[in-house]
């Protein structure tokens, strides 16, 4: 560790070997694109629980009374967690679904358990949005669209400007989508993905859009038409 001093925004490791300031999402998808073989043990306000991979695989995880994916469920979703790396262990796979599933579905998860039946104000990460009239356009335009749930816009650079959702969680999926779908690009050699569509377990689905110089994630209703809503964002942007 160097001598440099941390932001506030930084991961930051304490004299006992713990990272702090880091989302879990982000460091795990680090191990995953480092294919590390390691326990990741996480502590956050009086909870801990053990994620287990091997080559950059989520093998397995436990947490209390909890194990294998359901307790990665847990794990992910906390904030502000202080993290440890420990030795590898012989350990059974009990985790088969690839890391970006569990985190769009802790993600869905956590924003339920907040959900509320009023409307959710749109939150502004970027304060110069509220005065940019290329993001308010975007956001005039979703918010008419039925069938879409709430949003996030990110810039070109890949960071959320904006969104409607109850928890910013599901950013962290979007941006993790983005990266995984940059990287397989660049390993293939071909043009990157027009849209890129997932499901969730409660029918509801997950869709994200690059869209003149901005990136578009949306939650869609179970049955809305993802093409129906891709010709109005395209109608409503003006895009060709």
């Amino acid at each position: 560790m160097n001598n440099k001093k941390a932001t506030n925004d930084s991961p930051k490791e304490t004299s006992g070997g713990a990272i702090n300031g880091i989302s879990i999402a982000s460091f795990l998808q680090m191990l995953e694109q480092e294919r590390h073989s390691c326990q990741v043990q996480v502590a956050s306000n009086n909870r801990s629980g053990t994620l287990y991979f091997k080559d950059g695989a989520l093998i397995d995880a436990e947490q209390e009374h909890l194990q294998g994916i359901e307790a990665a469920y847990t794990i992910v979703s906390w904030e502000n967690p202080s993290i440890s790396l420990g030795k590898v262990v012989a350990r059974s796979r009990l985790i088969e679904h690839p890391l970006g599933f569990i985190l769009l579905n802790a993600a869905k998860q956590q924003d339920e358990q907040t959900e509320t039946m009023a409307q959710t104000a749109i939150t502004y990460v970027l304060k110069d949005a509220e005065e940019n009239p290329d993001f308010q356009k975007s956001i005039r335009v979703l918010t008419a669209i039925e069938g879409i749930r709430y949003f996030f816009l990110l810039n070109k650079s890949g960071k959320i400007v904006v969104y409607s959702a109850p928890t910013p969680a599901l950013g962290e999926l979007i941006i993790y989508c983005i990266i995984t779908s940059s990287n397989l690009r660049k390993i293939l050699q071909v043009q990157s993905p027009r849209r890129i569509h997932m499901h969730m377990k409660d029918g509801s689905s997950l869709l994200i859009l690059p869209k003149a110089g901005k990136i578009l994630g949306m939650v869609l209703d179970a049955h809305s038409s993802v093409s129906e809503i891709s010709n109005q964002i395209n109608a409503g942007l003006s895009v060709k």
